[in-house]
């Protein structure tokens, strides 16, 4: 009977986006990685040991699972025409290795982790989907993202042309207040934040934004938040907006204070 049916048997099963491969052109030549490795690395090594470390690791390793999911991945150039890279943790499992996700982003972005002469390397940008649509992936830390940029050679840092956070979060503002003392000056100027999906034309050019091959999920995120806005313009307008704490017309008075 309807009455012996469990609450868990009523709610529908979240059911990951289903993901198309990266295209073919974007994965990385393991053994051509090898060959040229050592020679970038060892200009690195001292300056970005852990990154080095974490380099020589990943390109020993199976990471074809991690291709498949496309949680890191190129996705066309931005409107400057540098490389561009969509990093999108909502992809993850729950039980994936974040360690191990790392290693990958690194062997696909090595290229852009040294600074030739004159302190010229080779620009990109990155488009950082925060995850608002998956709660069974694998969660983040403002640990591990201040882990991470420490790790970085400073090429990563003055290459980077354009940063694009889709749906910031609390997250995201903890993340770039604890960052802040170690960013420079002018990281801010390459700093995008993207309430929706449409506003990374910022980055990728105008009508390019869908080049990006971003799930559906974000889009009907875009959807939900506008839908959000709306109930709770409609609620301040009547006065029942927090409990009817704060509507159109509301007085803020001190306690004990005679409003004059």
């Amino acid at each position: 009977s309807a009455s012996g049916v469990g609450l868990a048997a009523m709610v529908p099963a979240y059911e990951p986006p289903v993901l198309a491969a990266a295209p073919a052109a974007h994965v990385v030549d393991v053994s051509a990685a090898t060959r040229d490795a050592e020679e970038s690395l060892r200009a690195l090594q001292s300056e970005a040991p852990a990154y080095c470390a974490q380099y020589r690791r990943a390109l020993a390793e199976d990471l074809a699972d991690l291709d498949e999911l496309a949680c890191v991945r190129r996705a066309g150039v931005d409107r400057e025409g540098n490389p561009l890279y969509v990093v999108i943790p909502g992809n993850l499992r729950g039980d994936s290795d974040l360690a191990r996700a790392r290693r990958y982003a690194f062997r696909l972005m090595h290229e852009h982790a040294a600074l030739g002469e004159g302190g010229k390397g080779k620009p990109y940008s990155i488009v950082f989907a925060q995850n608002n649509v998956n709660p069974r992936a694998a969660e983040l830390t403002v640990w591990f993202v201040v882990q991470t940029y420490r790790m970085l050679p400073r090429g990563y840092k003055k290459n980077l042309r354009m940063l694009g956070v889709l749906h910031p979060t609390a997250f995201t503002r903890a993340c770039l207040l604890l960052l802040s003392p170690l960013l420079a000056d002018n990281f801010w100027d390459k700093l995008y934040l993207a309430d929706h999906v449409e506003f990374l034309d910022d980055i990728t050019g105008p009508e390019r934004v869908d080049a990006l091959g971003l799930p559906e999920e974000y889009l009907a995120w875009d959807k939900e938040l506008d839908a959000r806005a709306k109930q709770d313009e409609e609620d301040l307008r009547a006065g029942t907006l927090y409990g009817g704490v704060v509507g159109v017309g509301t007085v803020f008075q001190a306690p004990g204070l005679d409003a004059r």
